[in-house]
């Protein structure tokens, strides 16, 4: 309170007091604090009358709000007894009710007023301003005159309408097929809170461009990889020979058998088929004359890959790793013209994620 923060004061004072009224010391500094709260904002009042412009009237309505609140909170409290000096605590409280009606009702007018004022003017940005003067009159009251229909025309008023058009600036030429699967690309994020895009460029007022600077189906690839996997398998048995090339024998006098192993190979071949077609460009956001505001760079790709290995020699040479690898066969390429048009469903996809990031803070301008 000694720093002047009547609010904090209070709004610690209170909470105390709503587990515990016979707390002396917060009693006082509540007393002391509402009377300058009160105080404050009562000569706040009085110097904002005295200014004598009717836009006041709203600030005026905010700050009786204030000393309402403040005196609600404190109401459920009283009567408060300071024990030490044998008394109740003195708090006048305001009658805020008629001073409420009254500045509600001249804020509204003046906002009233004044929206009817700045959408006389015909300017987009004087529809919005309207607009928001209209919005404060419903927040006073659900229903005042003809708000409803001034917001609905405030908000006409204030939009701009924005072009979306497609815009091939490569060198390539595309067959009918994908030059209409490219012009029918669809704008997202179509409507915000001061924009509506439509699909009639010449009745716009600002534009989204998307424009292709870049068409490119890339040659084929085949790329294979040989090795070879080597064991160690039984191939059968043979006796047991000394140093001295004898047959040895156990103790039974029967010759000793050991098995026979051989090294094996498995010829291993893997193949990688893989063709791309890849297509770039940009969102570019133009004003009225074509200017650059912002661009924003796109790319997608439409790729095929393809994956076989065959193996060959002994199969027991084979390891479990590649095992797993053995199987499927070529496949045929898929054309150029599948592939450019795999890459456009995937530019219409990053077109229009850039379109839900940048709509609203570009076109709500």
């Amino acid at each position: 309170m000694r720093q002047g923060d009547y609010a904090s004061a209070i709004d610690i004072s209170v909470r105390k007091l709503q587990r515990n009224t016979d707390k002396d010391a917060y009693i006082l500094v509540l007393e002391q604090a509402f009377a300058r709260a009160n105080a404050n904002d009562l000569a706040y009042i009085d110097a904002l009358k005295k200014e004598g412009q009717p836009d006041r009237w709203e600030l005026i309505y905010d700050v009786y709000q204030q000393i309402g609140r403040r005196q609600n909170a404190i109401a459920p409290l009283l009567p408060l007894y300071i024990d030490s000096e044998a008394r109740n605590a003195q708090l006048d409280f305001v009658d805020v009710v008629s001073a409420l009606i009254e500045s509600k009702k001249n804020a509204a007018a003046f906002l009233y007023a004044s929206a009817e004022q700045k959408l006389a003017t015909g300017n987009i940005y004087d529809a919005r301003e309207a607009y928001y003067d209209l919005q404060k009159i419903k927040n006073l009251y659900s229903t005042y005159k003809d708000t409803d229909r001034l917001l609905e025309e405030a908000r006409a008023a204030g939009q701009v309408l924005i072009g979306f058009y497609t815009k091939n600036a490569s060198d390539k030429t595309l067959s009918t097929r994908l030059n209409d699967r490219m012009y029918q690309i669809e704008p997202v994020a179509t409507r915000g809170m001061w924009y509506q895009i439509i699909d009639n460029p010449d009745k716009a007022d600002r534009f989204i461009e998307l424009r292709v600077t870049q068409l490119e189906a890339f040659p084929e690839l085949v790329n294979t990889n040989n090795y070879v996997e080597t064991a160690e398998v039984k191939d059968g048995w043979t006796y047991l020979y000394d140093d001295n090339g004898h047959v040895v024998k156990d103790s039974l006098g029967n010759p000793i058998k050991v098995t026979k192993y051989e090294m094996v190979n498995a010829y291993i071949s893997e193949t990688w088929q893989e063709k791309i077609a890849s297509i770039s460009g940009e969102v570019r956001y133009l004003d009225s004359r074509g200017n650059v505001l912002r661009s924003i760079p796109v790319k997608a790709d439409g790729i095929f890959q393809n994956y076989f290995a065959v193996a060959t020699g002994y199969n027991a040479a084979i390891s479990p790793e590649t095992r797993q690898k053995l199987g499927g066969g070529p496949l045929p390429f898929p054309s150029d013209e599948e592939l450019l048009e795999q890459a456009l469903t995937i530019l219409e996809q990053q077109v229009q994620a850039v379109m839900r990031d940048w709509n609203d803070s570009l076109l709500n301008q």
